[in-house]
């Protein structure tokens, strides 16, 4: 029988997230004070005289490439389950094979070739970004999902059907601790995606950090690139830490859910 893992101590906790509270703070401090940048961009780089974009400041660029990032992931997240849940039930099971190709199928795309096709649909602006990062990264997460749920132990379903659940409660008490852990990935592979793609919507009106990157790039102006790339660095380490705890959590909390049927069923 699989163990499942044990609470973490408040030692533990706090080693994991003491870290990444200090590493938030000191991101949210430096894109909060342009002095703070200037101090530490001149020094790496004495040579240049810029070293803040000349119309927005990196707080507005960051609140924007988040607001995309996260808007592009939530609605990849609420599709993905949805769709995900549909193609593992009784009914849908027959085009899961067609969903999953597709999945494949779109993944060999780059992102920045689908950013330039939502372009000519929706204009100049946010509208193609967010359509853009949204297609792109709902595979991620409907594909997780189909996989996780067609990972959960059948001793779970079959103590669930026995103890004469709905298929409602079957799949939000049963089915669902079992796949979340693998759902998370998805969601988590999602926003990584997003963040990075995000960058590059800059040149269709996405706004975000790639304003500064591209501004950098074009003025051949080492400071900007580095001063925006920080900042998407940080931002992903901060998601990837969060990501990674929440799955952590839900792994536990899963290893007993599983260990609990398995005991239920044997009692049978």
């Amino acid at each position: 029988m699989r163990q499942s893992k044990q609470s973490a101590s408040p030692r533990e906790m706090i080693k994991r997230w003491v870290p990444l509270l200090l590493i938030t703070a000191g991101l949210a401090f430096y894109i909060s004070s342009d002095a703070l940048q200037t101090t530490i961009l001149s020094f790496l780089f004495p040579a240049e005289t810029q070293f803040t974009h000349s119309r927005k400041t990196i707080l507005q660029m960051t609140g924007a490439h988040i607001t995309l990032t996260i808007a592009a992931t939530v609605l990849a997240s609420v599709f993905g389950i949805f769709i995900g849940i549909l193609v593992t039930r009784r009914a849908g099971r027959e085009f899961q094979h067609l969903v999953l190709k597709l999945n494949a199928f779109i993944q060999t795309f780059p992102p920045s070739a689908v950013i330039i096709l939502a372009f000519p649909v929706l204009g100049f602006g946010w509208k193609p970004a967010l359509l853009a990062l949204f297609l792109y990264s709902l595979f991620p997460v409907l594909g997780n999902t189909i996989v996780g749920f067609n990972a959960v132990n059948p001793a779970v379903i079959d103590a669930a059907k026995g103890m004469g659940m709905t298929w409602f409660q079957q799949l939000h008490i049963a089915e669902l601790p079992q796949a979340l852990p693998m759902i998370i990935t998805g969601i988590r592979h999602s926003y990584i995606l997003n963040l990075g793609t995000a960058a590059i919507a800059a040149v269709i009106g996405g706004e975000g950090l790639g304003t500064i990157i591209i501004s950098g790039l074009t003025l051949r102006n080492s400071a900007l690139v580095l001063s925006g790339t920080i900042v998407i660095s940080l931002l992903a380490f901060i998601g990837e830490q969060v990501f990674g705890l929440l799955s952590w959590n839900q792994t536990s909390h899963a290893g007993r859910t599983e260990q609990q049927a398995t005991m239920s069923k044997k009692e049978k």
